[in-house]
């Protein structure tokens, strides 16, 4: 491989969901290896800023790896941030219109980003979506997002699961609320195998139908294990649900990002719908099995034994829609919770049932 150019000073923009930047982050640590003396920033959507902080202290003390939250403070310019961050290197892995525009903002010299429509314009590095057609993906979006790095001449290690080690979890033990402290060390105590479990998503399309977790719940209680269900913001209704179904201690209380992480952390497995959280389990390492019903596990599941895929054969599953058009929801009602169990059988064996 021929010697790849020097950059001083780069800008990463990985912008909107929480998963899909999750999934960026190992491409962010191959940018950070590629590059060690450089000063990196790392556009994120503030609500998310904590947890990628945790993250980037990992690679800290190389070049520094530092997370620019969006949108700004109040009274900060962002253009001032684009303009004056001196950057050599703009890699955009959102690739929006307004993304787009910030790359050309910059004015960096290199400016990477996916060719197409309305948005090639801003990047003179233009990188091959991992799309055939519509929404249809080729591979797994982690090992996509190092496409850009490929285009630069960098020749990553293929994707893998995991890079969040317990680093982010000792940063989280001292931001926990007492509430937190009290309750996971009673969960923690419960015998056993930790099982964490979510329902909900993003998208309402990608959901799994409260009665279907509960059962889900009893069983793997049944079974010995120790499982808890997850609910986030948003998700009032479907707790109400749950709360009726189910006994209070079945419920984890409200937690930040960062107490996510450190319970995340503590499962032996996790269950759950397509969602930030299920990619936070994989970023630790944690094995998981995902419901799929609107989405496709070719482009959003890791293609390892650890990461287990269940879906039925509804014909229009895959659709990439957010909300189902198609009534009584067949892609995930269908999707019952014994396929489940069948799925974290693969996955533990039968000594750990």
């Amino acid at each position: 491989m021929n010697e790849r150019p020097s950059y001083e000073r780069i800008l990463l923009i990985r912008r909107k969901a929480l998963g899909d930047a999750l999934v960026t982050m190992r491409a962010v640590l191959e940018v950070v290896r590629a590059w060690p003396t450089a000063s990196i920033d790392l556009v994120i959507d503030r609500p998310f800023a904590d947890l990628l902080e945790g993250l980037a202290g990992r690679v800290e003390g190389s070049g520094g790896l530092r997370v620019l939250a969006w949108p700004p403070v109040a009274g900060k310019s962002w253009l001032g941030v684009l303009r004056g961050g001196g950057y050599d290197l703009v890699i955009d892995w959102l690739g929006s219109p307004r993304t787009a525009l910030w790359t050309m903002l910059t004015g960096a010299p290199v400016r990477v980003g996916y060719d197409l429509p309305r948005r090639r314009w801003a990047y003179n590095v233009k990188v091959p979506r991992n799309q055939s057609a519509g929404w249809d993906l080729r591979g797994f979006a982690g090992e996509a997002f190092l496409d850009p790095l490929r285009c630069l001449g960098v020749t990553p290690a293929p994707w893998r699961d995991g890079f969040a080690d317990a680093g982010v979890q000792e940063r989280a033990t001292e931001e926990f609320s007492d509430r937190f402290r009290t309750w996971l060390d009673k969960w923690t105590r419960g015998p056993g195998v930790r099982v964490v479990m979510m329902m909900s998503a993003t998208w309402s399309a990608k959901g799994w139908p409260a009665g279907h977790g509960a059962e889900l719940y009893r069983e793997l209680r049944r079974r010995g294990f120790n499982p808890i269900l997850v609910t986030g913001p948003g998700d009032e209704a479907l707790e109400d649900q749950l709360r009726e179904l189910l006994p209070g201690e079945a419920i984890a209380p409200p937690t930040t990002l960062l107490e996510l992480a450190h319970l995340m952390g503590m499962a032996r497995i996790f269950v759950g719908t397509d969602c930030g959280p299920r990619h936070l389990a994989a970023s630790l390492g944690v094995p998981t099995v995902t419901l799929f019903g609107p989405t496709d596990p070719i482009g959003w599941n890791p293609a390892a034994p650890d990461h287990v895929s269940v879906r039925t054969d509804v014909e229009c599953s895959p659709c990439d829609l957010a909300d189902c058009p198609v009534p009584g929801h067949p892609c995930m009602v269908e999707l019952t919770p014994g396929m489940v169990i069948e799925a974290v059988e693969r996955i533990l064996g039968d000594g750990s049932l």
